[in-house]
C-alpha cells in the first residue's frame, strides 16, 4: 500500500489543480496563491525551466532549493518525473501554515529524486534548519552505481544551533525510499532527523513519520541523532567525557512504516523523551557486514515507549554481536516493550545493553505481553540493567534448538520474570553471554513462570514454577494467534499479581487486578476481579521449596520442618541478629497490610515481621513477637507516591534465642 498515492491526498491535489486553470494564449502567470499560501510545480522531466506555475513549471532542483518558501506554500513534483541531485529547499511554514512538499499529475508513479552520484551531498532530500514542513508521496533513492561508500541519506531533517533551541513539527507520510548506499556509519540512513552544532543546545519537538517503506538502505533504517547527547549515565561514550548537555527531542513517532533490507540496524530512538515507535514491520535486517546490529531499539532515552511491532529475520554476521529483534541499550530510563511480536531473528529476541557503553547504566527497562517464537541464539541477552521487569511474555523454541533462555554478560543486571511461558524442548537454558563468562543466577527473582521442555540443572528456583506443557492452539506456527491458549491449558489462572499488571494483553483482552491472571501473553480466562480474593504478594509465603528462593538469608538463618505453623517447613531465624528478607512488587500510593505468624525459643529474645525501604524516606514497620507459641501479628503501611518495591523481614532482633517466621501474607487494603 506503500507505493501508491491515497486517497486522503486526492482530494488535495484535485482542490489544488482547480485552482489554476490557465488562459489559453498570452504570458503564463505566476502560481496562483492557495489558501495560504502559493504553490510551485516542478516537472524536472520539462524541456525548459518556468515560472514554477503548472502550465509552465520549474525543471531543476537548483530553481527549487533557490526558492524561499514560506506559510502555507506548496511544492509539487510531477508524478512520473525523476529530478537528479538534491533537494535543499529553503524557508519555514508556521504553526496555522506548514510547507508542504508532495506530488501532483495523475497516475499512481511517484516523482523520483535520485541522489547524484557526483554529488557531495549528504542526502538526496535534506531539510535543514526548516520548521514546519509535511512531506508525503516522494520516492527517494541515492545510489552511486560504483557501489562506493560513504554517508549517503535518503531523507535527512537537520537542524543545527536554532535561535530558540527548537524545530517544530514534521511530518513524513507515505514516502518511498531505496537504494541507498551509505557508509558502515550511523550516519548513513534511509530516513534520518538529526540535530547538529555545538553553539546552542537545540532538540526536535512534534515529529511524525509514518505510512512509509524504507528498502535496501545502509547502514540504518529510521533514525534520529543528536550532538546534544551526554549525560552522566550515558557514560563516557561518543566523545562524553565529563559533558553533560543532554537534550532529548519531543513528541517523536515513528509509526506504521516498513523497513527491509538494511545493512544495520532498523528502527533507532535516541535521545528522546516519551518517544514512541509503534505499528512498525522490520525484517531482512543486517544483511551486510557493518557492527553490531538490532531490529528496533532505543539508546540514552527517557520513557521510550516501543509496541505493537513486528521484527523478522535479523541477520547476525560474524562482526554482528546482536542480531535480536528489540534492545533497551544504555542511558535509558523506564523504556517499556510491549505487544511486540518476535521470530526468527539469529540473535535472539532481547538485549539489555545498559552496560554496553563505558560508565553507563540503564533502569527500569520492562518488558512485557510480547511473543517470540522460532528466534534463534537465546530470548534474552543481559549486559547490564539496574531494575528490570519483565512479565507475561511466551516464548516459543522448536525442538532441536540450541538456543537459551537467558545469556548474561557483562554488567550486572537486576531484573524481575513474572507470569512468563518458556517453551523449551531444546538444549538451551541460561548461560554466559556468547557462550562465554558466566551466568549469574542471584541477578534474577523469578516468580510464576512455566519451563517447559528443557530443564538444565541451573534452572531458577522459582516458588510458583510449572513444568507442564502450557498447551497452545498451534504451537510452531507463523502467527501470533497460533500461541494462545489453548482450553485446559495449566497455564491458564496460575499467574501471581504484578503491580503495573496493565490493562490489556497482546490481544486486547482485559486483564485481572484482583483474580490471577494467565501466564504468558495471551489472557485467556474469564474472571470476576469483585469474587477474587487478593492475592499474596510474597513468594514463597510458608517457606515451603526445598531453599529460601526467593528470601535472602543474612546471619543465621535455615529452614525448619520440626517447628512450623502450617505445612512442611517455616524459615528458623537466630540468635540476634539475623533475617530472612525478601524484595516485593508494590503499587506506589497504595495502603498495604503485612500479616504473618511468628513464635521465639524462649523469653527475652523478640522476633520481628516487618517491612522497610517503601518509600523515599525509608521508613519501616513491624510487628513483634516475644511470645513461645505462634501467634499472628500484622503491620500497616503506606507505599510513596513512586514506589515499585518494598522490602519484607522476618527479623531476631534481641535475645540469645530463635526465632521462627510462617505464613505471610501481603495484601492491598
Amino acid at each position: 500500500m506503500h507505493l501508491n498515492a491515497t486517497s486522503r491526498h486526492a482530494a488535495v491535489l484535485a482542490a489544488a489543480a482547480s485552482l489554476f486553470l490557465l488562459p489559453l494564449s498570452g504570458p503564463a502567470p505566476a502560481a496562483a496563491a492557495a489558501a495560504g499560501g502559493t504553490t510551485r510545480y516542478l516537472d524536472c522531466s520539462a524541456a525548459s525551466n518556468g515560472d514554477g506555475s503548472q502550465a509552465a513549471p520549474w525543471n531543476s532542483l537548483a530553481t527549487a532549493n533557490a526558492h524561499v518558501f514560506g506559510p502555507g506554500d506548496r511544492l509539487l513534483l510531477k508524478r512520473g518525473s525523476t529530478c537528479t541531485g538534491t533537494l535543499k529547499p529553503q524557508g519555514s511554514g508556521s504553526a496555522a501554515a506548514p510547507v508542504t512538499l508532495a506530488a501532483y499529475g495523475t497516475g499512481t508513479s511517484r516523482p523520483v529524486v535520485a541522489g547524484s552520484a557526483s554529488s557531495t551531498e549528504q542526502a538526496a532530500v535534506h531539510l535543514h534548519n526548516v520548521e514546519q514542513w509535511e512531506i508525503r508521496d516522494l520516492e527517494i533513492t541515492f545510489k552511486d552505481s560504483s557501489a562506493t561508500k560513504r554517508e549517503r541519506n535518503g531523507l535527512l531533517v537537520e537542524i543545527a544551533d536554532l535561535p530558540d533551541g527548537v524545530g517544530t513539527h514534521y511530518l513524513v507520510d507515505d514516502i518511498y525510499v531505496h537504494d541507498v548506499n551509505g557508509d558502515a556509519t550511523k550516519w548513513s540512513n534511509g530516513i534520518q532527523f538529526r540535530v547538529s552544532g555545538t553553539t546552542t543546545p537545540t532538540n526536535f519537538d512534534d515529529v511524525l513519520v509514518q505510512d512509509s517503506r524504507i528498502d535496501n538502505v545502509d547502514r540504518e533504517g529510521l533514525t534520529n541523532r543528536s550532538t546534544w547527547m551526554c549525560r552522566p549515565q550515558y557514560g563516557t561514550g561518543d566523545g562524553c567525557g565529563t559533558k553533560n548537555n543532554w537534550r532529548a527531542s519531543t513528541r517523536l513517532v515513528f509509526r506504521g512504516n516498513t523497513v527491509s533490507n538494511t545493512g544495520g540496524d532498523g528502527i533507532v530512538l535516541r535521545a528522546a523523551d516519551h518517544g514512541l515507535v509503534e505499528h512498525n514491520t522490520a525484517y531482512d535486517l543486517a544483511m551486510r557486514p557493518m557492527g553490531s546490529n538490532a531490529g528496533i531499539w532505543t539508546i540514552n532515552s527517557d520513557d521510550s515507549l516501543i509496541q505493537y511491532n513486528e521484527v523478522h529475520h535479523v541477520r547476525r554476521l560474524p562482526d554482528n554481536g546482536d542480531g535480536m529483534a528489540f534492545d533497551s541499550d544504555y542511558g535509558n530510563n523506564r523504556a517499556v516493550f510491549q505487544f511486540n511480536h518476535s521470530h526468527d531473528n539469529e540473535g535472539g529476541f532481547m538485549l539489555f545493553c545498559g552496560a554496553c557503553g563505558a560508565g553507563s547504566s540503564s533502569t527500569g527497562t520492562v518488558v512485557r505481553y510480547n511473543l517470540s517464537h522460532h528466534d534463534k541464539d537465546r530470548w534474552l541477552a543481559s549486559s547490564g540493567e539496574d531494575s528490570a521487569d519483565l512479565y507475561q511474555n511466551t516464548v516459543w523454541f522448536p525442538a532441536g534448538s540450541t538456543a537459551d533462555i537467558v545469556q548474561d554478560g557483562y554488567g550486572t543486571t537486576h531484573a524481575r520474570f513474572t507470569d512468563n511461558v518458556f517453551h523449551n524442548p531444546g538444549s538451551g537454558g541460561f548461560d554466559g553471554l556468547n557462550n562465554q563468562g558466566t551466568y549469574h543466577p542471584a541477578e534474577f527473582t523469578w516468580a510464576a513462570n512455566t519451563f517447559y521442555g528443557n530443564h538444565p540443572a541451573n534452572e531458577p528456583a522459582d516458588p510458583e514454577k510449572k513444568t507442564d506443557d502450557p498447551q497452545f492452539v498451534n504451537a510452531g506456527g507463523s502467527t501470533s494467534a497460533d500461541y494462545k491458549l489453548a482450553e485446559g491449558s495449566p497455564a491458564r489462572g496460575a499467574g501471581t499479581a504484578i503491580p503495573t499488571l496493565g490493562d490489556k494483553d497482546y490481544f486486547g483482552n482485559p486483564l485481572p487486578h484482583v483474580c490471577r491472571p494467565d501466564r504468558g501473553f495471551h489472557q485467556a480466562s474469564a474472571f470476576d476481579d469483585s469474587a477474587c480474593a487478593p492475592v499474596d504478594a510474597v513468594r514463597n509465603p510458608g517457606f515451603e521449596n526445598t531453599d529460601l528462593n526467593p528470601w535472602t538469608g543474612y546471619g543465621g538463618v535455615t529452614l525448619d520442618s520440626a517447628t512450623k505453623h502450617s505445612g512442611s517447613r517455616a524459615v528458623k531465624v537466630g540468635p540476634a541478629q539475623a533475617a530472612a528478607e525478601q524484595t516485593v512488587q508494590v503499587k506506589p500510593g497504595t495502603g498495604y497490610t503485612l500479616a504473618g505468624w511468628g513464635k521465639v525459643s524462649a523469653s527475652g529474645t523478640e522476633l520481628s515481621l516487618g517491612a522497610k525501604q517503601y518509600d523515599a524516606a525509608g521508613s519501616s514497620t513491624r510487628t513483634p513477637f516475644t511470645g513461645t507459641a505462634f501467634t499472628r501479628g500484622s503491620t500497616t503501611f503506606t507505599t510513596g507516591p513512586t514506589a515499585t518495591t518494598a522490602r519484607i523481614y522476618c527479623y531476631a532482633r534481641t535475645g540469645t534465642g530463635y526465632g521462627w517466621c510462617d505464613d505471610i501474607t501481603l495484601q492491598e487494603n
